[in-house]
């Protein structure tokens, strides 16, 4: 590595600070492509360097390093404060993850200066179209790659940040890689603007690319893709604000409970949802007195209750929501499919990392892909576990299989006050723009709310309060073109990026 790599490396760093900044931190979707726009002039026209496969993949990395770094640093919390890993092995774990995700794209980036080379090169080139198509498409690709390797972990992909942004209109289409191809694509027109800007030229080619990127997002900002249906329900949202390192305490696990029964008892609502693991113990094993006080509250409020609460599933034990009407007997179930490495099952050779933290993890099964859904009030409610509303198409499955409302219980106290929150309900907002259903947060310190079908965020609860939050929703019915096929449309547009980069660079060497 040249002496004159090292600044490089240092703006890069830099770069992908400030893009992490619009995932939760100052969420400004301009910020992303700016910091983007960055990257690319890092990686493509640096006074007197040809392009070279090795150096793109390091300057990449770098950008990753800090974005991924600083965008998941919140882990560090979660294995330091409550696991009581000593703050130098879980500052140490948080970078080697923030590395593994940075790979993903530095990886693509490497491969599209394969594919497009010299002629692909701002400066040396005479196509530098080439090379943003190329990366645009590669990027996207790995992007996709990251939500199902090794389980898939697709946090703060591009896409998440435009969601207040011009480009968040392709969601219903694309999904949200499709929106991350199309923030590819916005900031290679701008960093082509500014290279020919600098030079006093004007950039054709920029401004083709920037208007490409408005347009593939534009046409979807007019299309109603689904209508409401059914009868609208009322419904309650609790959010307990239970400190995680006293959640698991049994003495003070009680108290919890007894706090979540009395927000049951005043529910006026048809419809009364607590967060994920809101229970701690069996519903059949919770102390007597306890079942007690819950069937008075029941039959107080006449609610039918969405708990969360562990439970077992041919003798293995499963992360779950069930539905307990006003007797006090299940009428619907659904068992977390997704399950978080580290959290509810440990991946082959790392028991011994585990065993280093003080946290009551264990092995969970696996719910079944297509539970059926739960019926509430003629509406079919399609239930996600915490992060399970990270991977798009398994509730786009729900949709297909006709759900008209979804619902997200959560528990994201591991992570304390910190960007995390915000992370995950951008996600939701998200998976409420691409398949037009309306999506319910009920969790444990926030982000708990309302998000429309739209993608918009109606009602909420403020973080770190216990509360509980009574509204009235109704269903969708009708399928957007990312509920009907999924990461399809997203895919074809990444592969015709790409194969377009490099069949220009091509004609162009």
């Amino acid at each position: 590595m040249t002496r004159s790599l090292w600044p490089v490396l240092l703006l890069a760093l830099l770069a992908g600070a400030l893009g992490t900044l619009s995932q939760g931190i100052w969420p400004a979707w301009w910020l992303q492509v700016l910091s983007l726009a960055g990257l690319l002039l890092l990686l493509f026209a640096r006074p007197g360097a040809r392009p070279r496969v090795r150096e793109a993949f390091l300057i990449t990395f770098s950008y990753g390093l800090s974005y991924f770094g600083i965008g998941v640093g919140w882990l560090f919390i979660s294995m330091h404060r409550y696991g009581g890993l000593p703050a130098p092995l879980a500052g140490l774990a948080v970078l080697l993850m923030a590395a593994l995700l940075a790979s993903f794209s530095a990886l693509a980036a490497a491969l599209a200066t394969r594919l497009t080379g010299p002629a692909g090169h701002l400066r040396y080139g005479r196509a530098p179209a080439a090379a943003i198509m190329a990366l645009a498409g590669a990027w996207g690709l790995a992007e996709w790659l990251r939500s199902w390797v090794f389980t898939g972990f697709p946090w703060i992909a591009l896409g998440y940040s435009q969601l207040d942004g011009p480009l968040a209109h392709a969601a219903p289409a694309l999904g949200v890689h499709g929106v991350g191809l199309a923030t590819c694509l916005l900031s290679g027109g701008l960093a082509l603007v500014l290279l020919q800007g600098w030079r006093r030229r004007l950039s054709g080619a920029g401004l083709l690319m920037m208007a490409l990127a408005l347009i593939s997002a534009a046409p979807f900002a007019w299309l109603d893709f689904a209508t409401p249906t059914g009868k609208r329900f009322t419904v309650r949202l609790v959010q307990g604000n239970i400190a995680q390192d006293m959640k698991f305490d049994p003495a003070r696990s009680l108290e919890s409970m007894r706090a979540y029964i009395a927000a049951i008892a005043t529910s006026r609502a048809s419809l009364t949802v607590l967060p994920e693991t809101a229970w701690t113990s069996f519903l059949e094993r919770t102390p007597p007195q306890v079942l007690g006080e819950l069937a008075v509250a029941l039959g107080r409020s006449g609610t039918r209750v969405a708990l969360g609460l562990p439970a077992l599933r041919e003798g293995q034990i499963t992360n779950s929501v069930a539905l307990i009407d006003e007797r006090q007997q299940v009428a619907g179930r659904y068992d977390k499919h997704h399950l978080v490495p580290f959290g509810e099952f440990i991946p082959p050779g790392f028991r011994w990392f585990v065993d280093m933290m003080q946290i009551p993890l264990g092995d969970f099964a696996r719910g079944p892909l297509d539970q059926e859904l739960i019926r509430h009030e003629g509406q079919l409610i399609g239930f996600n576990i915490c992060y399970e509303d990270l991977f798009g198409e398994q509730l786009a499955g729900q949709v297909r299989r006709g759900a008209q409302v979804l619902i997200n219980v959560s528990n994201i106290a591991w992570f304390g006050d910190s960007h995390a929150l915000p992370q995950h309900l951008a996600i939701a907002r998200m998976r409420a723009l691409e398949t037009a259903r309306p999506m319910l947060r009920a969790t444990n310190t926030g982000v708990t709310g309302l998000v429309l079908a739209d993608g918009r965020l109606a009602e909420r609860l403020p973080a770190l309060q216990a509360g509980h939050l009574d509204l009235e929703v109704g269903g969708m019915q009708g399928l957007t073109p990312y509920a009907r096929f999924g990461n399809l449309p997203f895919l074809a547009c990444a592969l015709l990026l790409l194969v377009a980069g490099w069949t220009l660079a091509r004609s162009r060497r």
